[in-house]
């Protein structure tokens, strides 16, 4: 196959894009299919360099189709097409192999459009590193594509990524069932999300019998939403968290007592202060002050029941020795906490103590109970 001296004349005088794109996928295509010797293919590289330039979007585009399957396209040339316009960029971006995992990582932490970020979400493959990429964008679009590809590699981080960022998102939220390879902890809180036909399917992928799911709904939806708070949550975040809770009557008592049980101080003081309406700087001063008339106080005023207080104060003892007073959470918390109460014979004679370790028990369970199932 002779390249034609009729085809780059074309190219060279005629003003006509459409002439221009012919041109272009006569050319792309035949290189594509191997029908150049080695001098033809060094000429048709040359000509690819020109139209690269072209004023015409539908030449660019007609080389990108032509080369998104062409494993002996340069790399400058298909990385080039893949950072052009939209239009242009999804062909390559969508099947060259000539692109590498660094080249899609760069263009898509280089771009806010959703089309070009879908198209790399659809790859064939898409590694971890890539979709990691991709999820840091929080694009719902972008997020159910990759959801839908069964090639990408998204691992359990990735997986909390996703419903973190779309925890009111049905849709997504039921990709994450249907997907499947979920963390035990992430089904947990998607069961209180989800409707009831994805319900069954968590409890027939993690065997969890549904009566025993249906129990727990309200322990998930507690743990779920403390799991939220991190140490990396900002103070104004948590703040809004505790007011939408308090306004949607789910700032219980068994929700404070469970914050003290994960040695989430920061959740634990601004609770205290919504239910005291008291700036929380005054709740975290009386949380610190283990005088008779300190968190005392700030407890009567916040009206959780007083026959609670003595047990509460006991946890909360507990919780600010085992952080440091705040400063730190240990990843063992829980199970520090567990000992010390099992090793104190005077938690035992506290008032409704009993309670609150049931409170904790069920904190375990609702954790651990699908595993051992």
């Amino acid at each position: 196959m002779v390249i034609a001296l009729s085809d780059l004349q074309k190219l060279k005088h005629e003003s006509s894009g459409e002439a221009r794109a012919e041109v272009a996928q006569k050319v792309a295509s035949d290189f594509a299919q191997g029908k150049f010797s080695s001098s033809e293919k060094q000429i048709a590289v040359e000509i690819f360099r020109l139209l690269l330039n072209d004023a015409e979007i539908q030449v660019r585009k007609m080389l990108s189709e032509q080369l998104s399957h062409s494993m002996d396209a340069p790399h400058d040339i298909i990385f080039k097409l893949a950072k052009d316009v939209t239009e242009v960029a999804v062909h390559v971006l969508a099947d060259s192999y000539v692109l590498s995992e660094d080249d899609l990582i760069e263009i898509t932490n280089s771009t806010q459009d959703v089309t070009v970020m879908s198209t790399i979400a659809r790859r064939e493959t898409v590694s971890r590193e890539l979709s990691e990429a991709l999820l840091t964008k929080s694009n719902a679009t972008v997020i159910e594509t990759l959801l839908r590809n069964k090639s990408a590699s998204i691992d359990e981080k990735g997986l909390d990524k996703i419903y973190s960022a779309c925890t009111g998102n049905h849709s997504v939220l039921e990709l994450m069932v249907k997907r499947g390879g979920l963390s035990v902890t992430l089904a947990e809180k998607l069961f209180v999300a989800v409707s009831d036909e994805m319900k069954k399917v968590l409890t027939q992928q993690y065997k969890l019998p549904m009566q025993v799911a249906e129990e727990t709904t309200k322990d998930v939806r507690e743990f779920a939403t403390l799991g939220l708070v991190d140490t990396d949550m900002r103070t104004m975040d948590i703040a809004k968290l505790v007011g939408q809770l308090y306004l949607q009557g789910r700032l219980t008592l068994s929700m404070i007592i469970r914050s003290l049980c994960l040695g989430d101080m920061r959740f634990f003081e601004h609770a205290m202060a919504k239910l005291a309406d008291v700036p929380v700087t005054n709740a975290q001063l009386l949380v610190l002050d283990q005088s008779v008339h300190g968190f005392e106080s700030l407890y009567r005023t916040s009206c959780l029941p007083m026959e609670l207080y003595e047990a509460t104060h006991y946890l909360l003892k507990i919780a600010l020795e085992e952080t440091s007073y705040g400063r730190y959470q240990r990843n063992d918390f829980r199970q520090r906490l567990a000992n010390r109460l099992s090793h104190d014979d005077s938690a035992r004679k506290i008032d409704y103590m009993d309670y609150l370790v049931t409170l904790i028990q069920n904190q375990n369970n609702t954790h651990d109970a699908a595993a051992a199932v």
